[in-house]
């Protein structure tokens, strides 16, 4: 089984919008989202499944839409463990992609209510 691949991006979009887009192009290239992380509104971590040979046109899908993905290795097929990529380009992939956003607004804060004690 091929280690899982973590990418990383930046954006100045919008969090949910760009959220939105990553999922669109996760499932047009024939992927799904196995979860969804948000950490306030400065970074979230999604966790995808995608075929192999898939991430370098999911950096080029996201790149159109204003969010950078740091590039891989070898965009055509995903890196396994100790640099060796997928022979299958359609094998299933798992990966991370960390999204940092870039914004003035102020950090989102929660009202968490009392629990009666």
């Amino acid at each position: 089984m091929p280690a899982l691949v973590m990418l990383t991006g930046v954006t100045r979009v919008e969090r949910k919008l760009a959220t939105l887009h990553v999922i669109d192009a996760v499932n047009r290239l024939g992927g799904w989202i196995d979860d969804i992380r948000l950490y306030s509104n400065l970074m979230s971590t999604i966790r995808l499944t995608l075929p192999a040979g898939a991430f370098g046109p999911l950096v080029a899908a996201l790149a159109t839409e204003g969010i950078a993905i740091d590039p891989l290795p070898d965009p055509g097929i995903a890196p396994g463990p100790a640099g060796a990529t997928s022979a299958d380009p359609r094998a299933e992939q798992s990966a991370t992609l960390q999204l940092t956003f870039l914004h003035d607004e102020p950090d989102l804060r929660r009202e968490v209510p009392a629990v009666p004690g």
